[in-house]
């Protein structure tokens, strides 16, 4: 697995946020509750572009962060051209333009810490780059999260 580096440009989100850790009910708030909540009120989003969506993950500054057991910030929407009329409870993000690395994860969801632990754990350290403090995921009809052909973009700011 080899990460390509490429440029994005901005990309607006509308979605809803929680906060957890990876240890402590991530997967259980992200898929039973919150894609739940905006697949249910995904029509009311305007302005969407295309039909994936983004699980943006923003950490806290700290220089002993553990995602395992600090929590964090996590956003789950869509693409959006135009952040104006915010639907009720829900929030507006912005990803900056940026050059990134992107790998695909391919396989269950279950087996992701094994992709983010190759690409933090060894592949930034050797890069030149640093650490930017936020991640996403690119979910698309390839996220099948439980099935051996799920293919999950993931997506890391990159500076030097």
């Amino acid at each position: 697995m080899e990460p390509t580096v490429l440029s994005r440009k901005e990309t607006h989100v509308i979605g809803f946020t929680f906060k957890a850790n990876v240890t402590e009910d991530l997967e259980q708030k992200h898929s039973a509750t919150t894609t739940e909540a905006l697949r249910a009120r995904k029509s009311e989003i305007q302005n969407q572009v295309g039909e994936g969506e983004y699980l943006i993950q923003i950490y806290p500054e700290k220089d002993d962060f553990d995602a395992a057991v600090d929590p964090f910030t996590t956003i789950i929407g869509v693409e959006v051209s135009s952040l104006a009329n915010l639907p009720e409870r829900m929030v507006s993000h912005t990803i900056p333009a940026g050059k990134f690395a992107k790998v695909t994860h391919k396989g269950p969801e279950e087996n992701l810490g094994e992709t983010y632990g190759f690409l933090y754990g060894s592949w930034l350290c050797e890069s030149g780059y640093d650490y930017a403090g936020f991640d996403f995921e690119y979910w698309d009809e390839r996220y099948k999260p439980d099935q051996e052909d799920n293919e999950i973009d993931i997506y890391i700011p990159l500076f030097k």
